[in-house]
C-alpha cells in the first residue's frame, strides 16, 4: 500500500504519523524503506506528525528523538486535541494531502476504518493511509524483533500499549514476582491474550 502511494504521490505531498508506539515504529521503517527505494534521489527530510499529549513519558520523547536523527525527519510538532492539530497542519503546510497511519482495526474507534479513507467532512481534509489495519499485535510484535528495529525501552518494562503518563500503567498480565520476591513485568511481546493488550490503560 505505501509503495501504491509513493506511484501516486510526491513526497512532498505526505507526512507519516509518528508518537513513539510500537504501531508507529513499524510504519516508519516501513515508509523510510519504500521511500528510500522509490526517491532515491530525495534530500530532504521526511515529514513526520507528532500530536503530543500533555504528559509525555520522557522515554517516549527520548526514542522519538533517536528516531528523528535515524530517519532523517522532519518533526511537525502539535500540541492538543487531534482535530485541533490537524487544523494547524493544514494551515502550516497546505502541500500535505494524506497522513500515514499506524492505525489497527483492534484500536478504539478503528473498526470501520478502510485502507484509504478521507478524515470526516467537518475536520480539516486530508486522506488518511493505513497500511496497518488489518496487521495483530503478534504482527507488530513478529516484525520488530525479527528484524531488530530499536523500539521504545518501556515495552521491555511491561507497558503494552502507551499513552500519556497519567493514564498508561505496565500491563498487570505480564506481572510475575522475580526471584527477589520484587513485582516484575514480562516485556510486551510476551503477551499472549493479544485481547489484553490495552489493559494497562486507563482510557
Amino acid at each position: 500500500m505505501i509503495v501504491k502511494l509513493a506511484h501516486l504521490n510526491r513526497l512532498d505531498d505526505l507526512c507519516v504519523g509518528f508518537n513513539g508506539g510500537k504501531d508507529c515504529t513499524v510504519l516508519l521503517h516501513l515508509f523510510y524503506s519504500v521511500a528510500k527505494k522509490k526517491f532515491p534521489v530525495h534530500k530532504d527530510k521526511y515529514k513526520a506528525l507528532y500530536i503530543k499529549s500533555k504528559s509525555v513519558f520522557p522515554e517516549v520523547e527520548k526514542f522519538i528523538q533517536i528516531s528523528r536523527d535515524n530517519y532523517s525527519l522532519e518533526m511537525l510538532n502539535y500540541h492538543g486535541r487531534i482535530k485541533d492539530s490537524l487544523t494547524e497542519l493544514k494551515k502550516g503546510h497546505p502541500g500535505i494531502k494524506a497522513v500515514i497511519m499506524g492505525t489497527r482495526k483492534t484500536d478504539p474507534y478503528s473498526c470501520h476504518l478502510e485502507s484509504f479513507s478521507m478524515t470526516d467532512a467537518d475536520w480539516p481534509q486530508f486522506m488518511r493511509v493505513n497500511p496497518l489495519l488489518n496487521w495483530s499485535y503478534k504482527h507488530i510484535w513478529q516484525f520488530l524483533r525479527s528484524l531488530n528495529i530499536p523500539y521504545c525501552s518501556l515495552y521491555d518494562r511491561g507497558y503494552t500499549s502507551l499513552g500519556s503518563m497519567n493514564n498508561t500503567h505496565p500491563n498487570p498480565h505480564l506481572q510475575y514476582i522475580d526471584d527477589r520476591g520484587i513485582l516484575s513485568y514480562h516485556p510486551a511481546h510476551t503477551l499472549v491474550n493479544e485481547n489484553s493488550e490495552r489493559h494497562g490503560r486507563n482510557t
